[in-house]
């Protein structure tokens, strides 16, 4: 039995989820997402990339500029699945698409983005709501080890 307690913490923290972006609007999300996405300039957007080297994120602050269109790029450097989810400051963004190696989703909602051991995800998005909100990796576990951060809406 002691032997399956080490293979089954291993499973469980492989089995981190999927990424959740949706078109059909999560309760207490923008209601106008999609116009906000539409209207936005894609063509320069401000970018901030942020790696994952093992149980934190660097930067784990980040600021970002209402209404201006951004591409959040996050680099997963470690050999384990980790996620960005920082559910008060997902309802207050329009997402245009999250992008990965296994393909695009469009928005105009997340609400959870997952960063596979060694890939790289850019979310695409325009803030609409002012305010701080945190962030975090929702596997098990990995909030506990210093995976959570502070976003603050300018």
């Amino acid at each position: 039995m002691k032997r399956l307690a080490p293979l089954a913490l291993l499973l469980l923290s492989a089995c981190a989820g999927t990424d959740a972006v949706s078109q059909v609007q999560p309760a207490g999300y923008l209601r106008d997402a999609a116009e906000l996405v539409a209207a936005a300039d894609w063509s320069a957007p401000e970018t901030l990339t942020v790696r994952i080297p093992g149980y934190r994120f660097t930067p784990d602050e980040m600021v970002f500029h209402r209404d201006r269109p951004t591409r959040l790029v996050l680099v997963n450097e470690t050999e384990r699945n980790h996620s960005f989810v920082a559910k008060a400051f997902f309802q207050g963004i329009a997402v245009k698409q999250l992008s990965g190696p296994g393909g695009t989703m469009d928005g105009p909602w997340v609400e959870r983005v997952l960063v596979p051991a060694g890939e790289t995800k850019e979310l695409w998005f325009v803030p609409a709501r002012y305010g701080s909100y945190k962030f975090e990796c929702d596997i098990t576990g990995h909030s506990a080890l210093g995976m959570s951060g502070l976003i603050d809406v300018r």
